[in-house]
Order: structure tokens, then sequence, then C-alpha cells
């Protein structure tokens, strides 16, 4: 079994910054053989659609922005296909160009469960990017894949906390006791409701994180993609501990609010 080291570990999270949040219908682009629609959303009431038959590799939609994201350091957004796809097959694209003709930061969205939406996250790698004049987001299509439908949902962009050392996560489901004269002494479970909370703690840069308020929260075990849990959470509570012969550290304990994505890899 292949052992991973935490030294490039890191928590994301804070107030995001939304990039696209996909209510209507991506046309900056339309690929022959692509018809862009509407779905029912993930976040919201819709989800940008690409449609496609025979289309090969391509950009599948993209639409126009305008944002300044130079802030921050990866991005977070929903991700839905007809089809059952391996990691890499479909990939989010942000660009300071139009028609994401040469895009700044190429993201592989993971492997999909077909008619299953799917939280996904990407660490920005572009060494010369700026990211401060995005102008386009796109789908891509990254393999030839057959025809299907491929759904792109909330797409925003959340900063990495600096000087983070080290978090831990629960991640447990109760347990129903369904137990009656039929188990014959034996006592009989179902799985009931799953729930998450954590903390984490390292040096005081910058602004603290606010307690009672919801953020996208992303706990990074290395910097290699899909090896992260992925979900949104409260801050719950925010210890600050200052010795007179030390520097200022920080500890936050936070509660899930929805589903937590596990690492796939």
């Amino acid at each position: 079994m292949a052992h991973i080291s935490g030294v490039n570990g890191g928590v994301y999270t804070g107030v995001a910054l939304l990039i696209e949040d996909c209510e209507d219908t991506w046309n900056e682009q339309v690929i022959t053989g692509v018809t862009l629609s509407t779905t029912s959303g993930k976040v919201g009431t819709n989800a940008a659609r690409a449609t496609t038959v025979a289309v090969g590799i391509t950009i599948l939609m993209s639409e126009v922005i305008v944002k300044d994201a130079s802030a921050y350091h990866a991005a977070f957004w929903w991700a839905r296909s007809s089809l059952t796809t391996a990691a890499g097959d479909l990939q989010l694209l942000l660009d300071e160009t139009a028609l994401c003709a040469s895009p700044d930061e190429t993201l592989n969205i993971p492997a999909l469960t077909a008619n299953t939406w799917k939280q996904c996250f990407g660490i920005f790698t572009g060494a010369t990017a700026t990211r401060n004049a995005l102008i386009s987001v796109g789908l891509k299509q990254a393999v030839d894949l057959a025809d299907g439908t491929f759904d792109v949902d909330d797409v925003e962009v959340v900063a990495e906390v600096t000087d983070i050392k080290s978090w831990t996560v629960d991640y447990t489901v109760s347990v129903l006791d369904t137990t009656d004269f039929a188990s014959i002494g034996i006592r009989d479970v179902l799985p009931g409701i799953s729930q998450w909370s954590g903390s984490f703690e390292g040096f005081k840069d910058g602004i603290p994180l606010s307690i009672g308020t919801e953020y996208y929260l992303v706990l990074g075990e290395s910097n290699t993609a899909y090896q992260g849990w992925v979900g949104k959470a409260v801050i719950t509570g925010a210890h600050p501990v200052t010795a007179f012969d030390g520097s200022v550290n920080y500890s936050y304990d936070f509660e899930g609010t929805a589903g937590l994505e596990a690492p796939s890899a």
C-alpha cells in the first residue's frame, strides 16, 4: 500500500468568491453538435449543461465572466455527468482570454458516477497566471467520451489559510437500533445520520475566521489532486493562544453542514 506524507497538506476556506452561479445558459461559445440548456441544479435552481453529440476532444461550453481571483488559491464547484467518467476526463477551465482559448488554470474533474453530483476541488497551479482579470470559464472534454450530458454548478474560488500546521476531522454515522424478538438476542442495527466535525490549528496570519459563519472547507492531506476532504462547515469556535515568548496561535472548531466528500486518491 502506498504511503503519503502530510508535509504538503493544508486548509482552504474563508469567504469564497463566486465565479459563476450557473443559473443561466453558458453561451459564450456553442460548439457544433452541442446544445446548451439549464437543468435542475445542485445549488440554486439551475445548472449549466452541455449535451454532446459526437464532438470529440473539445471545450464543451464556456461563459463570459469578469472576476479578479488573484487573492485566491483554489476552485470549488459541483459537477455531474450522465456517464460514469474517470478522473481527468473532464476539466474546468479559467482564463483571462475569451473562449478559454489559453486557460490560465486547467482543473481536472475527479471521477464521476453517472447522474450523481460531486463536489470538486482543484488547487491553482498556473505558475505565471495572475488570475486578476478572468473573463472566461469553461468545461472541456479531455478525452473522447460517449454522447451524454455534462453539468456544472456554483463555481467558486477559495483561499488557503496560511500557516496552518495540523487538522483533524471526525466523520461518523449514527446507528438505529432495530432489535426485536426475531433478533434472538443479537442486536440488529441500521445506519442512520452521518455527521462530521473537527478542528485545525496554526499560527495567526491575517484576519481570523468568524465563528457562526458557514465556509467552504477543504482539508488537504497533500497537494496531490483528490487527496483531501471537501465540504461546507460552520466555524463553531476560535481559540487564540498567546505567550510572552512565542507566536500567536489559533485553533478553530467546525461542524459540517452538508455532505462530506472523502478523498478519491
